[in-house]
């Protein structure tokens, strides 16, 4: 029993991580690290690297997490972490009512159209979970490992 909660507990604090924990990283990035390139950048420029429809900073700061995840958390669960954010997604996608295609269905929820979707949430937690497995396979491979 106790070591099913500490499965449990290990596989969440993966998941936390890899979803919220790399929203607030961008934040605090983007906030407080950059805020001082604002003025030469501006302001648009600057944030457009953490909105939609691509997310870069968030993904690639999600990768990082999951690469270098193995040094404080030895486990496996960290190649899992993409299951729960996958499986919401997916529920999302099949109970919105505005799609009557498959294609309208994904362009709302990928590609961004309309600009303002509510769904952001949830694609934002499925790239970066992804990501945080995809930077914890590559760490697994050796890959940048000299």
């Amino acid at each position: 029993m106790k070591s099913s909660l500490r499965s449990v507990g290990l596989y969440l604090l993966h998941l936390l991580v890899a979803t919220f924990g790399v929203v607030l990283a961008t934040g605090i990035l983007l906030n407080v690290v950059l805020a001082p390139l604002e003025p030469v950048i501006g302001h648009a420029r600057l944030f457009s690297v953490a909105r939609a429809p691509y997310y870069p900073l968030p993904i690639i700061l999600a990768a990082l997490a999951g690469y270098f995840s193995y040094i404080r958390f030895k486990s496996n669960y960290r190649f899992w972490v993409w299951i729960i954010p996958a499986l919401y997604l997916v529920t999302k996608m099949a109970l919105w009512k505005g799609g009557y295609s498959w294609g309208t269905t994904l362009a709302h929820f990928f590609a961004g159209t309309p600009r303002y979707h509510p769904e952001e949430d949830v694609v934002v937690s499925f790239y970066t979970s992804l990501s945080y497995t995809l930077g914890a396979l590559l760490d697994r491979g050796n890959v940048f490992r000299f």
